[in-house]
């Protein structure tokens, strides 16, 4: 407390003799001197900056909490202030890798489905992920032994028709297959 000028109450204890057009603080006037208490401007919200101005008195100017990390959600809690939640970086796509890059936020980059077979078709399916079907190596030719080969896929070898007869005419039909026609011994 502090006195006022050295305003003297005395003679009438009237209080508005020690007022002193501030209002932040209390006058009262005590064993016939004035005497001035400070406003305490405290809402008991830590979400708050709490502070008298001379002339409109308390004011409760709201916390900004920011971070500075867009990968969380900043907010205030009025009991213990401000509170950061991690942000969710989820698009809920198994093609994606997701991440979040504290100056960006949340970022995607695309899943490689590459398993380093040729003998498979590789694909990502959004619900499930990476896709790794069989390829089918079928060239519809009847004379070609068809399979596939990890490092380099479909091999199509061509199928050798020998009946080991002397007395047919071995050949191959594309449709077909192998054909052993006889022999005309003229």
């Amino acid at each position: 407390t502090d006195d006022l000028l050295g305003m003297d109450c005395v003679s009438s204890f009237d209080v508005t003799l020690c007022v002193d057009g501030n209002v932040c603080t209390e006058e009262s006037c005590e064993e016939g001197a004035c005497v001035t208490t400070m406003v305490t401007c405290d809402d008991n919200d830590a979400c708050t900056e709490d502070y008298c101005h001379v002339t409109t008195g308390c004011v409760f100017d709201a916390v900004t909490c920011n971070d500075g990390d867009a990968c969380t959600d900043d907010a205030c809690d009025p009991a213990t202030g401000c509170t950061t939640t991690p942000v969710t970086c989820d698009d809920a796509d198994a093609c994606t890798d997701d991440s979040c890059d504290p100056a960006a936020g949340c970022t995607t980059t695309p899943v490689t489905c590459d398993d380093g077979d040729a003998c498979t078709s590789d694909s990502c399916d959004p619900a499930t992920g990476c896709v790794f079907a069989a390829i089918a190596c079928d060239d519809a030719d009847a004379c070609t032994a068809d399979s596939c080969d990890s490092a380099t896929g479909c091999v199509f070898d061509t199928i050798t028709c020998n009946d080991h007869d002397a007395c047919t005419a071995d050949s191959c039909d594309a449709a077909r297959g192998c054909v052993f026609d006889a022999v005309t011994c003229n």
